[in-house]
């Protein structure tokens, strides 16, 4: 009678654990959210310098402000209320954060730097995008500037790759050793924060993040370089939803171009990413 009590409770925690790895979190539909005018939304967020970081206890950035003013749309525009709840247990793993939004159902959003692939888009549902981003190479100051990507192998030899799986900045760093790097060595870590640990604290590393970063490590006089050869082209970052959801045309009906040429819209950008973004970014716009 024992063993088969023992053997009962592991079954149960067994399929509790597997019940909680692909149920997630959940929200209300925008079907319903119409009709009761109230919506009960979850937000579940990734830690990204500037988009969603948390600061005092609070998660604050541009994904945030970016919600906050589409939840002023549905208020005007259909006359609903959100009641919104932020997740932040996949806050330092952002691949655990795409996998959480993945497995979740209905009105859950996710909050990053989040670039839309179509690869993503078999899987997920995307806003329209809220930033164009620029991928870049960097290093420790330290290390001689790159000035020819074919070069890479001679100029970083004995360097080691630092990425995260699953993201466009890992296919990046693939690309280069497929083309012009056989050897090389890459190591893993569950964070972009990681990524630039390794980056800033040796010159043995190097790693392409999304410009945030640099901006940011710039911003506080961090030893990096930016490689300019080594940047990626412009992608787009997007509000991810799970497959299921039925919030991306709402979204696509605020998340409009004049929204983003708008004097509010961009001074989120400037208040959480500083006035250099607005000009890089103005740049990219402008094919420059």
């Amino acid at each position: 009678m024992k063993k088969l009590l023992i053997q009962s409770s592991l079954l149960s925690i067994f399929l509790f654990q597997a019940f909680i790895s692909v149920a997630q979190y959940s929200g209300d539909t925008f079907a319903k959210a119409k009709q009761s005018k109230k919506a009960n939304l979850t937000y579940v967020y990734s830690e990204a310098p500037g988009f969603a970081a948390e600061v005092n206890g609070q998660v604050e950035g541009v994904c945030v402000d970016v919600m906050s003013d589409f939840e002023f749309y549905l208020l005007d525009n259909y006359g609903i209320t959100v009641n919104s709840t932020m997740v932040k247990d996949h806050a330092d793993n952002f691949t655990a954060y795409l996998d959480a939004v993945k497995k979740s159902s209905n009105g859950v959003f996710g909050l990053s730097n989040t670039t839309i692939t179509q690869k993503r888009k078999s899987i997920y549902k995307f806003s329209p995008a809220y930033i164009t981003n620029i991928g870049m190479m960097l290093t420790h100051s330290d290390v001689p500037t790159l000035s020819d990507i074919s070069k890479i192998s001679e100029v970083f030899a004995g360097k080691k790759a630092v990425s995260v799986k699953g993201t466009t900045n890992e296919d990046q760093i693939l690309n280069i050793k497929k083309k012009y790097f056989p050897s090389l060595e890459i190591e893993y870590v569950n964070s972009f924060e990681e990524v630039m640990d390794k980056v800033i604290s040796s010159p043995d590393y190097f790693g392409n993040v999304d410009f945030t970063y640099y901006l940011d490590a710039t911003k506080s006089n961090k030893p990096v370089k930016r490689h300019p050869a080594g940047d990626q082209a412009a992608e787009e970052f997007g509000i991810v939803m799970p497959k299921n959801s039925d919030w991306a045309k709402p979204f696509a009906e605020f998340l409009t171009e004049e929204y983003r040429t708008s004097p509010s819209y961009r001074k989120i950008i400037a208040k959480h990413l500083g006035p250099n973004a607005l000009q890089l970014l103005d740049a990219v716009a402008g094919g420059n």
